[in-house]
């Protein structure tokens, strides 16, 4: 019995440092690209050099981003259509919704052959080789029509992730029950950086990626169905995201700053196309509506106001970097005690226009001496 090796590629690959996700067909592929190395930052960044860098992306970026999109669910040739629920949820899945690594599900497809061969007298159903038994499942299959003229109890083995049927015309109805694996999404990267290699677990939504093939036997492919895997810290990032996205728009914080947010929005969407959605959402979680005071008349105000969001992106980009592998080693300590000399110079000018603001810098500077 043979498996279609043209529909399924089973062996995620890893070349350089940096990672993007390539999902081809089934499997994830990554391939490397240039991603700037945090050894090019020199020892004497100061916090008014990166203060200045934030502030000018902020001006300039005006145009809101989106989350990543999933791709829609997929049914070529003979397969017709598909429906699934998911066992773990105990619900119906949403059409195009993506499947949660971890899940189990119960894939329902018509699979309609259009003649009966008398070359080719077997085809293959087979599962992706990478998802495993539903939980609670002692079968991967079941034929839901019996009466189709294809299906012969002797050569139908419902246990393996490939089953065979006679190559008869008719329309086949069958269930696939398997349980998408909880590292379906979360492939190991290492990384190189100043203080040695660091292996980090990356989150990479994948996409259009191959359920189920159908093969006539000595063939290639006669149809399949593909769907979109998530898992649920990019559904956490996800969500976070949208609702970030209807702060300024639903007017919870106010339009003086929607380039500010905007800015950040972009932020977050980065580190979560770079497989870093947590670091994303620990971002996005800092735009707290309450933490916005009501938009200043003066422009000294308006710029000290911009100072404090874009130093509050600092530290949390600095505490990125530390959990990316420096720990508390000097480098970091140093930009550290950068940052808190530039948030006291911040703080004496805002206490002159606005108590209430350099409470908060004064704050911000207390956190940071904690963490040094």
């Amino acid at each position: 019995m043979r498996l279609a090796r043209s529909i399924f590629r089973n062996k995620p690959r890893f070349s350089g440092r940096p990672v993007r996700a390539k999902v081809e067909h089934s499997f994830l592929t990554l391939k490397s690209t240039d991603r700037p190395r945090a050894s090019s930052l020199r020892r004497s960044l100061s916090f008014a050099a990166v203060l200045a860098l934030i502030v000018a992306v902020t001006v300039s970026a005006t145009t809101a981003v989106q989350a990543q999109s999933q791709t829609a669910w997929t049914s070529s040739g003979w397969v017709s259509s598909g429906t699934i629920f998911d066992l773990t949820g105990n619900s119906n899945l949403a059409q195009n919704s993506a499947l949660i690594a971890g899940h189990s599900y119960n894939l329902t497809l018509q699979i309609s052959v259009p003649n009966t061969s008398t070359s080719t007298p077997n085809f293959d159903v087979s599962l992706n080789s990478r998802v495993l038994a539903a939980t609670g499942q002692s079968v991967y299959w079941a034929v839901h029509n019996p009466s189709f003229p294809g299906y012969d109890r002797a050569i139908f083995i419902p246990g393996g992730k490939t089953v065979t049927f006679n190559y008869t015309q008719g329309t086949l109805r069958l269930s696939a029950y398997f349980q998408v694996p909880v590292n379906f999404t979360t492939p190991s990267a290492t990384f190189v950086t100043p203080s040695g290699n660091v292996t980090e677990s990356l989150h990479l939504p994948q996409n259009s990626v191959t359920l189920v093939g159908v093969v006539p036997v000595g063939s290639t492919g006669a149809g399949s169905f593909s769907a979109s895997v998530s898992d649920q810290t990019l559904q956490t990032y996800a969500n976070d995201y949208n609702q970030t996205a209807g702060l300024v728009p639903s007017g919870k914080i106010s339009s003086t700053y929607s380039s500010l947010v905007n800015s950040i929005l972009a932020e977050a969407q980065a580190l979560n196309k770079l497989g870093l959605p947590d670091q994303g959402t620990t971002l996005l979680n800092a735009l707290v509506p309450s933490s916005f005071p009501v938009p200043p008349s003066s422009s000294l105000q308006t710029y000290l106001l911009v100072g404090l969001a874009a130093a509050v992106v600092v530290v949390i980009l600095l505490a990125v970097m530390t959990i990316r592998g420096r720990g508390k080693s000097g480098y970091s300590i140093g930009i550290i005690n950068d940052v808190q000399k530039e948030l006291a110079v911040l703080e004496v000018t805002a206490a002159k226009y606005d108590k209430a603001m350099a409470d908060k810098l004064k704050s911000i500077r207390d956190k940071l001496s904690e963490s040094s």
